[in-house]
């Protein structure tokens, strides 16, 4: 800052001087630095603090207000930038202070606050700001502790919800208690209810409250004031569990006057150590009934104990007084006594688990059992093994039947593989090895047979060279497929043969250890005999495909109940409709120059639009609309439409926005998204007839839940938006209707019924859903959930839509367009012909098809996909398939996403054309 002294001659002079010293030294203890901004010569004054807040040079160097933006951290600039244009603008004038970012040169970012007012003065005749001065102050630190608390509480409340407890309080002078909003989910009460003492004692088990009074008393009367105890109890809807409860006494005159503590479920728990107990009976069972005993040995002492079980596997009475030493050495074979000693060595040696069989003498009988063991070391550094004996008699002798089984079937086997190597020499099917690299290691002699190929030609020939070229896409493809390990399907290909001429092969493949092994069968007599049973019943067919048609008219009709496939129907008539209103608009716009008579032809225009709109509605909640998803930010969305929301809800009505930072990326349609806003928000602002406020909020959302009615979201991770109202709410058969496409509780001509429709329709098919809560007389959330965008998402998004008019192509090309519309058609071919095609049309697509076989050139096939007969994606099959490399371009009043579902975005146009659409995607698939 800059001081400029004079001499003071009067007392006023020197008031002003304390003031300013005064001023000085309180802006100083606050650490405020000031700042001023000449608006007239556009220069700009910081004094030392100032500097120092925003790190800038300690000098009097003149500041320019681009130096000062330079310091202010890109994502609060767009913020900073529109509360500087109220401030300045004579009709706000506001002077709100304003919390953002300064990133000094060296990269450190400190937050700051800044507190403006602006002075204005009339200048040339025209009311301006001419200064702008304010303080500056550096609030890191404020919001480094704002930042700590919340984290903190956070974690305190995390803490609680994890631990599943609840904190309370209870007077019990006037037998009341309160506790955190927690205390009523453990209690089983609902979260907002207040629930009284006599509701919370309903709830004890016959005897638990005595039982609980009384460990106090006990506790009281060893001079404790803690108590802690286990009691059961039953939730309000019948759920019975376990609750733990701490509570600290504080004592009045020598009586319990107050209690304070947490209280937490312990069902779980209570629950798992009932189930070890059971466990622990049926691990007694199962020692009992599967023949197991338990034994413990500690080394190097050799004291050894063992279960009642393992005495029993020993044929001995377990209350006889037998040692474990004695019975074992008794018992165990002398011979194998030695391998089980020498394995128990190695074991403890290595530290590595025991496996041993071995034979014993059990009440005159041979039984063979087998010890497993696990040495381990005690904390006094003690070793001891653990471990269980099995009797595995049973068990050897089927080992010893097996391995007799198994020498039989090795011989078994080497006589099946004579067999098959007769079978593959004799075979009237082709059978080949093929390596990796696509060479045949083997044949057998049918491929010398089919095809005139000697064997030794065959061998390290490539597979592929030996089929067709025009076949070959197919078996290489079959043959990567078996690279990675996966299952192939069969596939067929045409062979030459060595003399002549070519075969018919149907393939069957496998592969294994780098290998693929090949079936082949000659199937050319069948693929022929094929062909002329084709020949034979195509006539056939078609009086059967004619008596389809029929029968498909009579279904069809039949489904028009369904209000989805009706209002599609209607909305793609519409569409033609509106393509010819307004394909005709453009050509007479483009031939009148009369000002009036454009600007009749604008107003035709926009009524057209709006039913253009209409359709859409109708198609969005039919989910048949076509959506150019793309990766987007809502809180963008949500700012960019804020001065919008403002004017529409009018002045009664307060608007804000709660944006969570850090949001996720959305993957959705730009457009349907801000139209879904908008509708919904008019329907918030119809609800408050005397005003109220409307907030849109957004938030990251992970559902875990099923869904609880049609319409609402499967689980999993999606991005939210929210539009809360407070109006006059809804009843619940209201809201169990809201989405009913043409429901309305309006009065007649006031609404249609389709807004809250299309919400839902456009939601559901972009991968998400909706759910509306709704109170009489509170107001109405209405949440809509749409798909989080993944990393890669943006790779998939739609491309922008170029904003240039379109000019006619460098080159003359020509068209061959199929509408059953002559009116829309005669439109289409306008805009084509004005783009420099020649345009050959064709009214279905039969005709279509004998343009395109008399026709040498045709550049572009523009169909559209709804005609009697064949539509325009069947004219397209028939039309590739004469000519591959054919461009094609579908032109739709519907969007079918069966039919469509494999057409890029690239290649469909909606009805009615907008924009330069038709032309920008011409361009696409054609180029030029």
């Amino acid at each position: 800052m800059q001081y400029r002294t004079a001499p003071l001659t009067t007392q006023a002079s020197a008031d002003t001087s304390a003031g300013d010293a005064r001023l000085h030294l309180a802006m100083r203890a606050a650490e405020l630095g000031f700042w001023e901004w000449n608006l007239l010569d556009n220069t700009f004054v910081y004094s030392p603090r100032a500097r120092e807040i925003c790190g800038l040079p300690q000098d009097d160097q003149p500041l320019q207000l681009e130096q000062l933006q330079a310091l202010t951290h890109p994502d609060d600039m767009p913020r900073t930038h529109a509360m500087l244009l109220r401030a300045l603008d004579p009709a706000v004038r506001e002077r709100q202070p304003y919390e953002y970012r300064v990133v000094h040169p060296d990269g450190q970012v400190r937050w700051v606050v800044a507190t403006g007012e602006a002075t204005f003065s009339t200048v040339d005749g025209v009311t301006r700001a001419v200064r702008y001065i304010g303080t500056l102050q550096d609030a890191t630190e404020q919001r480094q502790l704002r930042e700590a608390l919340d984290a903190s509480q956070a974690r305190l409340h995390l803490a609680i919800e994890a631990g599943h407890m609840a904190v309370w309080e209870a007077d019990l002078r006037n037998d009341t208690v309160s506790g955190s909003a927690d205390l009523n989910r453990v209690l089983g009460f609902p979260e907002d209810a207040h629930p009284t003492m006599e509701e919370i004692r309903a709830g004890y088990a016959p005897g638990e409250r005595e039982r609980l009074q009384a460990c106090m008393r006990e506790a009281l009367a060893r001079g404790d004031r803690f108590f802690e105890s286990e009691f059961r109890y039953g939730h309000p809807g019948g759920r019975q569990r376990w609750l733990l409860l701490r509570a600290e006494i504080e004592l009045d005159g020598g009586q319990p006057a107050r209690a304070m503590g947490v209280m937490m479920d312990v069902t779980d728990r209570r629950r798992a150590e009932e189930a070890l107990r059971a466990s622990e009976a049926r691990l007694q069972l199962a020692q009992r009934v599967g023949d197991i005993g338990v034994w413990e040995w500690e080394l190097p002492s050799g004291d050894a104990r063992w279960s009642r079980e393992m005495y029993l596997l020993f044929g001995l009475d377990p209350d006889a007084g037998i040692t474990p030493e004695q019975a074992w050495f008794a018992g165990v074979f002398p011979e194998d006594r030695i391998a089980v000693d020498e394995a128990v060595r190695h074991s403890t040696e290595n530290g590595r688990s025991l496996d041993v069989e071995f034979r014993i003498r059990a009440n005159g009988e041979t039984r063979w059992l087998r010890s497993k063991g696990t040495p381990v070391t005690t904390p006094d550094g003690r070793a001891r093994m653990i471990g269980v004996n099995q009797d595995v008699t049973s068990s050897h002798h089927q080992k010893l039947a097996l391995e007799d089984r198994n020498r039989a079937l090795q011989e078994e086997a080497a006589q099946i593989g004579r067999e098959r190597e007769r079978l593959f020499e004799l075979s009237r099917d082709m059978f080949g090895v093929v390596g990796f690299d696509g060479d045949l290691r083997a044949t057998n002699p049918a491929w010398t047979r089919i095809l005139g190929y000697d064997a030794l030609d065959l061998v390290a020939r490539p597979f592929l060279e030996l089929i067709e070229p025009q076949d070959r896409a197919g078996a290489s493809a079959v043959m990567a497929c078996l690279k990675r390990g996966n299952v192939a399907p069969p596939f067929e290909v045409r062979m030459p043969c060595h003399h002549g001429g070519w075969r018919w092969i149907a393939w069957t493949a496998v592969s294994e250890d780098e290998l693929v092994y090949t079936v082949g069968r000659d199937v050319t007599h069948e693929k022929l005999a094929a062909r002329e049973l084709e020949a034979a019943n195509r006539q056939l067919r078609n009086q059967i495909e004619s008596r389809e048609r029929v029968e498909a008219t009579l279904r069809q009709m039949q489904r028009l109940e369904a209000v989805g496939q009706l209002t599609s129907g209607v909305a793609h008539d519409f569409n033609n409709l509106l393509t010819i209103v307004l394909g005709n608009l453009d050509l007479i716009e483009m031939a009148v120059d009369e000002p009036k008579v454009r600007r009749r032809l604008d107003l035709m225009r926009q009524a057209a639009l709006r039913g253009a709109t209409l359709t859409s509605q109708l198609l969005a909640f039919s989910r048949r609309q076509r959506l150019e998803p793309k990766v987007l930010d809502l809180n963008e969305t949500v700012q960019g439409m804020s001065d919008l929301l403002r004017s529409t809800m009018g002045g009664s009505v307060a608007v804000s926005a709660h944006l969570q930072p850090g949001l996720w990326s959305a993957l959705v349609d730009p457009t349907q998204i801000e139209l879904v806003i908008l509708n919904l928000a008019i329907n918030a602002r119809d609800a408050m007839p005397v005003g109220g406020s409307l907030a849109i909020e957004t938030a990251n959302a992970t559902l875990d839940d099923v869904q609880r009615q049609p319409g609402e979201p499967e689980p999993g991770d999606y991005v939210a938006i929210s539009v809360v109202d407070t109006g006059t709410g809804m009843s619940e058969e209201v809201s169990a209707r809201a989405f009913e496409p043409f429901f309305t509780t309006k009065g007649v001509g006031k609404g249609s019924g389709l807004g809250l429709a299309q919400v839902l329709g456009f939601a559901q098919q972009s991968g998400g859903g909706v759910r509306i809560e709704s109170r009489q007389g509170v107001g109405t959330t209405v949440r809509v959930y749409l798909p989080r965008a993944h990393a890669g998402a943006a790779a998939h998004a739609s491309a922008p839509a170029s904003p240039h008019p379109a000019e006619p192509l460098t080159q003359r090309r020509f068209a061959l367009l199929v509408d059953d519309d002559g009116a829309v058609r005669d439109v289409t071919a306008a805009r084509l012909r004005k783009l420099g095609f020649d345009v050959v049309e064709a009214g279905s697509g039969g005709a279509a098809l004998d343009l395109l076989e008399r026709t040498p050139q045709v550049d572009l096939l523009v169909a559209d996909f709804a005609m009697p007969g064949m539509n325009g994606v069947e004219v397209a099959q028939q039309a590739r398939m004469r000519r591959p490399e054919l461009p094609v371009l579908f032109v739709t009043g519907y969007a079918d996403q069966t039919a469509l579902a494999g057409v890029g975005e690239e290649r469909v146009v909606q009805k009615p054309f907008r924009d330069d659409e038709l032309e920008r995607k011409v361009r696409a698939v054609v180029g030029g």
